[in-house]
């Protein structure tokens, strides 16, 4: 009789979550036992500049069994070594299928899981992991899904991306979806609800990541229905039709989406693939901080970047002094150039964009255009400096309020791209969990 009220408690919680684009998936993580600090690592789409860091990685993970295995860092896509991309795809998918026949991962059951991760510059960010139905998720201007992307997607960006996922048996999840939830009723109440049981989880991040801990809650329990109903009840579902806002893996989302689109035709409607794995997490969580994405300008002269510059603005009363990097605040609309010991900072007073981000990328996108240059963005002050150090040109962009984010998302559409990155480097998701998607 228990199981066959527990059967059903998870069946009215599946037919709940389907109505807000939710599901409840079957998670698999590394055997117990497993070396967890070298099994997580940060999501593939940092350090894209940076190929000492994931030699590090590839240092401290050794012969071990980890995450490290079964991604591309997005560094090989431009710049793939010694090994051809496609090899290292094909790498990839044999390590996952190996890892699913040898044990490695195992599966927990069916269920969420609640994470508490602590960074370098918090001791606490709640998180909620979870599966969401990608046909209620779209990320072209203007569209009132009820998953939206939050910036600009570059279409050429997913091909590649669809190669790793197209015979690819498992997915894993550094997408992280914002909710507007002030009253702190869909995550903070599970945390206290699991506060007397053991975590499925629970170990220090390599490279700075901090720590991580998790908790599985099971497909039938009373904690999902009550996680589903606050989700339910949410204003900006109510007000703009919108509950999930794509924070980070924009891109990791939009090729889950093609994937799908490119295979519904010819599978099951409830196949694996039409759903994503995915990190809920409370914009108003003060352990979330917003953090503006900054670019940096390779095989170009600062002499060449000032002309384009002042020719690109010149009907949008540029104003360009030299001297050190004050930070804007975020009304303010401008951008600090670094290269070398060297400092510009830049203000545009009649901008054409609502974001500095925005004035800045359309001079970009028109720059390489007419410049042998190539354009990266980068998470962080301190990398942008030191590249800047090294001759390459830093570009500083200023913060974005987050407490109004979601209501300019509904009002306004999406931001341009690379606007924004929900914290710094090293605080971006870890992998840990895994789902089939075949």
């Amino acid at each position: 009789m228990s199981d066959l009220f527990n059967k059903q408690a998870a069946t009215d919680n599946s037919r709940l979550a389907a109505g807000i684009g939710v599901a409840i998936p079957e998670i698999y993580l590394p055997r117990q036992g497993s070396d967890l600090f070298r099994w997580a690592v940060v999501a593939c789409d940092q350090f894209t500049s940076q190929p000492e860091y994931w030699q590090k990685v590839a240092d401290i993970v050794g012969p071990a069994p980890s995450t490290h295995r079964l991604i591309l860092p997005e560094l090989f896509l431009d710049c793939p070594g010694d090994l051809p991309v496609a090899d290292r795809i094909r790498g990839i998918n044999q390590a996952m299928s190996r890892y699913l026949s040898d044990g490695t991962l195992t599966s927990v059951g069916s269920g969420w899981i609640a994470i508490d991760r602590k960074t370098c510059r918090h001791t606490s960010r709640k998180g909620l992991l979870l599966a969401v139905d990608l046909n209620r998720y779209a990320f072209e201007p203007g569209n009132r899904q009820l998953i939206r992307a939050t910036e600009g997607t570059v279409l050429d960006r997913i091909p590649p991306r669809l190669e790793i996922r197209r015979e690819a048996p498992l997915e894993l999840p550094h997408v992280q979806l914002l909710i507007d939830d002030p009253g702190k009723t869909v995550i903070e109440p599970l945390f206290d609800a699991l506060a007397a049981f053991s975590p499925v989880y629970d170990t220090p991040l390599m490279l700075e990541g901090g720590h991580i801990r998790g908790w599985m809650i099971p497909a039938d329990s009373p904690f999902i229905r009550q996680g589903l109903l606050a989700l339910s009840n949410l204003d900006s579902l109510r007000r703009y039709g919108l509950l999930f806002a794509v924070g980070d893996g924009n891109h990791s989302l939009a090729t889950a989406k093609a994937h799908w689109q490119r295979i519904r035709d010819w599978v099951p409607a409830d196949h694996p693939a039409r759903f994503a794995l995915v990190e809920l997490i409370n914009i108003h969580d003060t352990g979330l901080d917003f953090q503006p994405i900054h670019r940096v300008v390779f095989d170009l002269d600062p002499t060449v970047f000032l002309t384009q510059a002042k020719h690109f603005f010149a009907d949008q009363d540029l104003v360009v002094s030299q001297g050190r990097p004050d930070m804007h605040s975020p009304d303010e609309h401008g951008f600090s150039l670094l290269w070398q010991e060297q400092v510009w900072s830049f203000a545009v007073r009649k901008p054409q964009n609502n974001l500095a981000a925005g004035s800045l990328q359309d001079f970009l996108d028109q720059l390489v255009l007419k410049e042998n240059c190539r354009i990266d963005y980068i998470h962080g002050t301190d990398v942008v400096r030191g590249l800047a150090r090294q001759g390459h040109l830093g570009l500083l962009l200023p913060s974005i309020d987050k407490s109004s984010f979601i209501a300019t998302i509904a009002r306004d559409g999406i931001l341009p791209r690379k606007t924004f990155s929900m914290g710094e480097a090293a605080e971006k998701r870890y992998y840990m969990e895994c789902r089939k998607i075949c």
